[in-house]
């Protein structure tokens, strides 16, 4: 979310084939100029569609990163003019088959944004809680035990509390888990509710929902 995992995953293995079916497309390019011009534009689809998605999380969570830009951003727009220009070059005389192509162009960056317009992600903070042989008792969570954001609330759950009780560790004037796990609910960059489904191993029968407008404190680490 706010810090991009960079780990290599099965779609990040593309990356290099595509780089070069790229070369392999200017080569056919400047020697076939025809053969090369549908090379050209197929591989600017490909690449419109690995990045698409990308293209809509920096958009949504790192907009003002220049950096981001130059390795999205412009590259996206550049397979765009290409699919574009290799369509009117190439496919003058199919005009119905070259605009289906070229809204396809235009249409898979729109998709990749619009993929974060609702979304689900999963989080994991340090939790604590205070005073739990209380009625209502205070649940503090936080990224890590040192770190100064936190938000807090009052709960009530009697499933969570027993499990506070028999499996949390209890240090000084309150119990933790070293790993609560939330599901938060987003529309692109904007938290609207949060889920609190488990805590260390152990899944909630009845998960706690909150919007997050019913949340006192920082909440920002949860994207």
């Amino acid at each position: 979310m706010t810090a991009m995992a960079w780990s290599i995953n099965p779609s990040e293995m593309l990356y290099l084939p595509l780089w070069i079916l790229t070369i392999i497309g200017l080569i056919l390019f400047l020697t076939i100029k025809k053969i090369g011009t549908y090379s050209l534009i197929l591989i600017a689809i490909l690449w419109l569609l690995q990045i698409s998605e990308t293209l809509g999380w920096f958009l949504t969570f790192e907009p003002e990163n220049l950096a981001l830009w130059g390795i999205f951003g412009l590259p996206t727009i550049a397979c765009i003019l290409i699919t574009f220009f290799g369509i009117n070059y190439g496919l003058e005389n199919q005009k119905k088959f070259g605009l289906g192509i070229k809204g396809i162009a235009l249409l898979i960056p729109i998709v990749g944004i619009l993929s974060y317009a609702n979304k689900t992600y999963d989080k994991n903070v340090f939790s604590e809680f205070y005073d739990i042989k209380k009625t209502e008792y205070k649940a503090v969570f936080k990224p890590q035990p040192s770190d100064t954001r936190q938000f807090e609330m009052e709960m009530s759950s009697t499933e969570l509390r027993n499990l506070v009780k028999d499996k949390a560790t209890f240090v000084a004037n309150h119990h933790y888990f070293p790993n609560a796990r939330f599901k938060v609910n987003m529309t692109f960059s904007k938290i609207n509710e949060i889920e609190l489904y488990q805590v260390a191993d152990h899944k909630l029968e009845q998960p706690i929902k909150w919007k997050i407008d019913e949340l006192n404190g920082e909440t920002e680490f949860l994207k």
